[in-house]
């Protein structure tokens, strides 16, 4: 074993350095050959940790930062999405058509129906101090109608001629058309109301309108796909499965949204989990169910 030495630290600090090669410590040919580049590992890496911050340095208006963060997390809950449900039929061009179509269509479409009779009214509930009027309004008012935004084109979706999906892929596209809802009612929260709050409440509602309600959103509309998936399978019972396709997501919206960050309303979607994780589980049993008269 080499024994070390007893010079002074300044000298051997500099022969240290004299010793390194450079062209190792700094391997400028490599890098500006951008052999790099092939290790997809790095390029996933750097996007994931510098995303932001190139975002919001390069965003001429708050609005626009606002949005790139946003389109940030999207990618990001699709791509965790796709590594948890993925099956060979998905299509990319498919997901991006269930974001979009629900961010820029439906949504504006959500957004004049609340200004027309009976939405006024049931919106009127939903503000309610009483819990029972704000639940009803939340359900019938808030709950069936952005279930109904979120799921309209899952419903265009699965009839397409020669069409016919798995379920877990209906799920999927059902997941990627709520991501695009929760994204951009985020940002509208954030640009509006959010703005009005005291700097901690607005920050932890921030980080949350990015990240756990754009994932509680997508796992309503999921819930709302592996019904409208059997419907097609099952013609016969369509109409009650589509009611279902509606209602069940609604009421967990309405849990949420009535009770909020309390025992109950995260009671409620974490329960809403549980549900979707059982029912891709249970797919074989219950197109044997719903197979029998």
């Amino acid at each position: 074993m080499p024994s070390v030495g007893t010079g002074n630290p300044f000298q051997q600090t500099w022969q240290n350095l004299q010793s390194f090669d450079l062209s190792l410590l700094f391997p400028w040919a490599t890098i500006s050959s951008l052999a790099w580049f092939k290790d997809r590992r790095l390029v996933y890496l750097a996007a994931i940790g510098l995303g932001p911050a190139v975002a919001l340095a390069i965003a001429p208006f708050a609005w626009v930062g606002y949005w790139a963060l946003a389109l940030y997390f999207s990618v990001i809950w699709a791509l965790f999405f796709y590594y948890l449900f993925k099956t060979p039929e998905m299509v990319p061009k498919t997901c991006v058509l269930c974001f979009l179509v629900t961010a820029f269509v439906s949504i504006p479409v959500l957004l004049l129906l609340q200004n027309l009779p009976p939405w006024t009214i049931l919106y009127g509930w939903a503000k309610a101090d009483a819990i029972l009027p704000k639940f009803f309004g939340m359900f019938l008012g808030v709950g069936l109608s952005e279930e109904f935004c979120k799921a309209a084109i899952i419903f265009w979706l699965v009839r397409r001629p020669g069409q016919l999906l798995l379920p877990q892929t209906v799920v999927f596209y059902a997941m990627m058309s709520g991501l695009g809802f929760g994204i951009c009612e985020g940002v509208t929260y954030q640009l509006t109301l959010n703005r009005t709050q005291g700097v901690d409440t607005a920050y932890f509602m921030n980080i949350a309108r990015l990240t756990s309600l754009p994932f509680i959103h997508a796992i309503w509309t999921g819930i709302a796909g592996y019904f409208i998936s059997f419907a097609v399978i099952n013609p016969k019972k369509r109409y009650g499965l589509w009611i279902l396709a509606l209602v069940v997501p609604a009421l967990f919206h309405a849990v949420y949204n009535t009770f909020g960050w309390g025992v109950i309303g995260l009671g409620g979607a974490l329960l809403s989990v549980i549900l979707l994780s059982t029912y891709l589980a249970n797919v074989q049993q219950m197109q044997q169910q719903l197979s029998r008269p």
